[in-house]
């Protein structure tokens, strides 16, 4: 025989257990899946309504609060749930070698790269402007492999 919900003592509490799981999950799963949250939260409202004896905690009456809060829900918080999933832009890195001079051991120019040995590891050099070897130079920017220098003035 098949218990109904009407005989399970404490309905709410179950309800309140899947809406944090829910949510828990939506939250390890970064807020990729939006219907998690808002099931999550209409779950804990359902809930605190039960508690509250709003309504009789019947299936058909917990089925149709729960798909009301959820449509709901997600009506309202579509967008702003979306924009915490938009990409970011990715932001420049700080290096601790900006700023330090070093000395130009080759010509270098916009149409001429060439390389410096600097703190261990053989760097490309890119600059805005031809530079002869023998130059002081200051570190504008690093990416990957390259030094950006302009000259020290």
């Amino acid at each position: 025989m098949m218990a109904s919900l009407e005989n399970i003592e404490n309905i709410e509490s179950y309800l309140l257990a899947l809406g944090l799981v829910l949510m828990i999950a939506e939250l390890l799963l970064g807020f990729s899946i939006i219907l998690l949250f808002t099931l999550g939260v209409s779950l804990l409202i359902t809930s605190g309504l039960v508690f509250l004896d709003v309504f009789e905690p019947s299936l058909l009456n917990l089925f149709i609060a729960v798909s009301v809060l959820d449509t709901l829900l997600m009506v309202l918080l579509w967008k702003p749930m979306k924009y915490l999933q938009r990409d970011k832009a990715p932001q420049s890195v700080k290096s601790d070698l900006v700023g330090n001079v070093i000395e130009l051991t080759q010509d270098t120019g916009p149409t001429h790269p060439s390389t410096v040995q600097y703190s261990g590891v053989t760097w490309k050099v890119k600059c805005s402007e031809p530079l002869p070897a023998g130059t002081q130079v200051v570190i504008e920017d690093v990416e990957v492999g390259s030094l950006i220098v302009k000259i020290n003035r």
